[in-house]
């Protein structure tokens, strides 16, 4: 925890925000975390007040250009509660009246516990610790009623804007670029999203490297067996209040979701 920051009023908003279903414009200026050392330290504290074991980890703002944009030299880390994982097909509900957004992505599980290591690996190191990837839709929807405009250390807090996270089929780790490269995501029948490329591309290995980066400055060991999605294939789209059906179509398969708001 940072010397001279409490974590704790923040952390006790967004966890109230969360359990209400609600958003917020901004944390209170004597809240608001200034570093992302204390948005980090606002994460811990918030993801331990929800109460849900933590089953693995998100990377967001994870594109070069999303990092140059944010003045980030690496991707923004979150926790993947256990109870918001869902399987194929699984509908996740929404508060009334938000509007979520959707990325889909490929997660990666580790073959192995890794501890906190500052050295960078290899492609073919980092390749090894993954035992198997699977498609996924990530459905992001912040606490705050504007995530860009809170600044990184704040969405950092609110845990990179987490809601749930839908895991599709397995995937052969060697043809990710293959997935990558095919994906389409239709909503309600309409393609809404196709391929990033150039400097708004995410790939899969590199921001598993950044998570171990996270991990070593935060002295955390990442778990055997946890799933880690690596950031958003497709141009993310955002969702209109209301129910929907979404379908991600890549190269050897598909991934359908639900999307329902609460009563």
């Amino acid at each position: 925890m940072s010397a001279n920051f409490n974590p704790g009023a923040a952390a006790a908003l967004l966890a109230d925000a969360c359990q209400r279903g609600a958003q917020m414009r901004d944390l209170p200026a004597a809240a608001k975390p200034a570093t992302l050392a204390e948005g980090y330290d606002v994460q811990d504290r918030f993801i331990a007040a929800l109460g849900d074991p933590v089953a693995g980890w998100k990377l967001g703002v994870g594109s070069a250009s999303a990092m140059r944009r944010a003045g980030l030299s690496r991707p923004l880390a979150g926790q993947v509660g256990a109870s918001r994982c869902l399987d194929a097909g699984g509908t996740v509900t929404v508060p009334a009246g938000a509007v979520a957004t959707i990325e889909f992505e490929i997660a990666v599980r580790l073959a192995r516990d890794v501890p906190p290591q500052a050295e960078a690996l290899a492609p073919a190191t980092l390749a090894a610790l993954v035992d198997s990837a699977q498609v996924a839709f990530e459905v992001v929807l912040s606490r705050y009623e504007d995530r860009g405009a809170v600044g990184m250390p704040a969405f950092a807090g609110d845990n990179v804007g987490f809601h749930a996270l839908v895991l599709g089929p397995r995937i052969d780790a060697e043809r990710m670029e293959d997935v990558r490269a095919s994906a389409s995501v239709t909503l309600d029948g309409e393609v809404r999203a196709l391929p990033l490329a150039g400097d708004d591309a995410i790939y899969p290995l590199e921001a598993l490297q950044a998570l171990l980066a996270h991990a070593a400055e935060r002295g955390i060991t990442l778990r055997r067996g946890a799933v880690i999605t690596t950031g958003t294939l497709t141009r993310p789209f955002d969702v209109p209040p209301g129910a929907h059906e979404i379908r991600a179509v890549y190269a050897g398969g598909e991934l359908p979701m639900r999307l329902a708001c609460l009563p």
